[in-house]
């Protein structure tokens, strides 16, 4: 795992280049708060989001840019000084009132009936506003405890496996890769959608010499790693199958990490992340359900 350490004694690596490597490095870290206020262009947060996966500093100086804006968001407003509010009094008093004329009254005019039929339309159409509040919530999503421990597991010891060793470096992948990756596997790709998770990158992997395809996301200030695998494989344990026989979830936890999993079309899918599966069930829920919603299914 990557982490910028002053040069060690003795160490033959040329100080010139590793110089360059700190400046660059630093321009990074500069741009952590913008960053951290998704302030920043899709190339640049994606060159960003790579690094963050090796390098430690730069993910402790971003959980202090988070902290800041979480802490900022609680403190309650501070009223200005009288004497600003003053300044701020007189400056508007003396702003110059704009002149009525004949032609801004006449666009006046004109816009009143169009900002009324506007109304009218949002009134009789009810609004996209409205639609939203009204719209039926659809049922959650069943979730199953595994019935053995996720070691017992084949599949579940595989993909944990790979999931530490690709945490401990950058992604190998990028988000551009992920035609290309659905056309090297015989199954179907479904990536988790919405606005609460960035797909960073898409690669093929081995789970035990048999294809997979992995997906990073992140997701707030965490990354998680969909694994994408063959209807074979997911539902070669017992476990698996009985946990998703009804069509639900199962949720899981080894260690520090998190599994949720569900069967898709002609495969399976296993969402892992450091986090408990708890957390993990939401996206693997409302995954789930669009996916059944898509096909029609009750």
């Amino acid at each position: 795992m990557t982490d910028w350490t002053p040069l060690a004694p003795g160490s033959t690596e040329d100080p010139a280049e590793r110089a360059a490597r700190e400046s660059q490095h630093q321009v990074l870290i500069d741009l952590l708060g913008a960053y951290a206020d998704r302030e920043l262009p899709p190339e640049t947060t994606s060159q960003i989001d790579a690094h963050l996966i090796g390098c430690v500093r730069c993910r402790r100086e971003l959980a202090v840019h988070h902290a800041m804006r979480r802490r900022l968001g609680v403190e309650p407003p501070i009223a200005a000084p009288p004497a600003l509010r003053e300044r701020i009094a007189a400056a508007i008093a003396a702003t110059p009132v704009p002149i009525s004329t004949p032609a801004s009254r006449r666009m006046t005019l004109l816009r009143r009936p169009m900002v009324l039929a506007a109304l009218a339309v949002a009134v009789a159409t009810g609004g996209v506003a409205s639609t939203v509040l009204v719209r039926p919530r659809a049922e959650p999503a069943a979730v199953a405890a595994l019935s053995t421990s996720p070691s017992a597991v084949p599949l579940l010891r595989d993909v944990l496996a790979d999931y530490r060793r690709v945490m401990a470096s950058d992604l190998p992948g990028r988000a551009r890769d992920l035609d290309a990756v659905r056309s090297a596997v015989p199954f179907p790709i479904e990536p988790l959608s919405g606005t609460a998770v960035r797909l960073l990158a898409a690669w093929t992997t081995n789970l035990a010499g048999e294809p997979a395809v992995v997906l990073a996301y992140r997701w707030d200030d965490r990354i998680l790693l969909q694994y994408v695998v063959s209807e074979e494989r997911f539902f070669q344990h017992s476990a698996l199958r009985q946990a998703v026989a009804d069509g639900g979830l199962l949720a899981a936890r080894d260690g520090a990490q998190g599994i949720v999993a569900w069967p898709t079309a002609s495969a399976g899918t296993l969402l892992i992340a450091d986090l408990p599966p708890e957390r993990l069930r939401v996206i693997g829920g409302a995954a789930l359900l669009a996916r059944k919603a898509a096909h029609g299914a009750p």
